[in-house]
């Protein structure tokens, strides 16, 4: 039997991998990997669009707070629970996105 996880031939009857100690008659489905470099990345991006924006077109700074707020929360927690090894790195991004976020939303709404 082949291991679905390892790829390791097992003699038949086996209930549990000897390489891995997968259950053979379970299927395995790979986690997915979760890029937080690229969420981070974005969240800042949308932050530093927002302000600008906030001055020349006020709803859209407005908007793009609101849409920079959203996904800068859920990065903070991606970047928590994933805990890549520039773990520190990302997580001031997503909080400096997440602060240039609420200053473009609230100034956005201010000019308006």
């Amino acid at each position: 039997m082949i291991c679905p996880k390892c790829g390791a031939d097992n003699p038949e009857g086996t209930l549990f991998c000897e390489e891995c100690d997968w259950r053979l008659d379970m299927p395995f489905r790979a986690s997915k990997k979760r890029n937080v470099d690229t969420l981070s990345l974005a969240v800042l991006a949308c932050g530093v669009l927002s302000v600008v924006l906030a001055f020349y077109v006020a709803i859209a700074g407005a908007a793009a707070g609101a849409a920079g707020l959203v996904v800068g929360g859920y990065a903070i927690n991606a970047v928590r629970i994933v805990k890549p090894r520039n773990q520190k790195v990302l997580m001031t991004a997503s909080a400096a996105g997440l602060l240039l976020s609420m200053i473009g939303f609230i100034l956005g709404f201010a000019n308006i």
